[in-house]
C-alpha cells in the first residue's frame, strides 16, 4: 500500500533556491534507497523574522516553526486585553487570532514597539509570560 505524506522542513539556507535544492537532495537520497517512491518540492517560503533570529542566535527550539503564534501586547495590560484578535482587537487568550510561522508582519495598525509574535504555549504559560513583563 502506498501513502502520500505532506512534509514541512525548516531549512537554514541563504536563498530560497538553495533551500529548495537541499530539500530536493534530501528526498532524492531517500528515493535512491527505495524509501520514497516519488516526490515534489513545492512552496518554499521565508518564515517570520523571529524564527530567523532564533536560528541565528542559537535559541531556536525544534518544533517552534510549526506551532501557532499569538500577537501579544508589549505594554503591561489587563490579561483580558493582552492578545490581538483580527476580529475583536485587544482581547483575552481564548479569542486571540492564531498565526502560523509564515506570517511575518503584525496586523495592520500595530507596530513592533507595541506588540510582538510569541509562540502559543497554552493559557497557563502565556499567562505567566504576561505576568513577568
Amino acid at each position: 500500500m502506498a501513502y502520500l505524506a505532506t512534509v514541512q522542513l525548516l531549512i537554514d539556507a541563504e536563498t530560497e533556491s538553495s533551500a529548495s535544492g537541499l530539500a530536493q537532495e534530501l528526498l532524492a537520497n531517500m528515493h535512491s534507497h527505495g524509501e520514497v517512491l516519488d516526490f515534489n518540492v513545492d512552496d518554499v517560503r521565508t518564515v517570520k523574522q523571529t524564527i530567523n533570529e532564533q536560528i541565528a542566535d542559537g535559541t531556536y527550539v525544534m518544533g517552534e516553526c510549526f506551532g501557532n503564534y499569538l500577537v501579544v501586547s508589549k505594554a503591561k495590560r489587563d490579561p483580558e486585553a493582552s492578545y490581538w484578535s483580527n476580529t475583536f482587537g485587544w482581547t483575552d487568550y481564548n479569542l486571540a487570532t492564531r498565526f502560523d510561522a509564515l506570517v511575518d508582519r503584525l496586523p495592520t495598525g500595530l507596530t513592533d514597539n507595541e506588540a510582538a509574535f510569541l509562540l502559543d504555549r497554552g493559557p497557563e504559560q502565556m499567562s505567566q509570560l504576561l505576568a513577568a513583563r
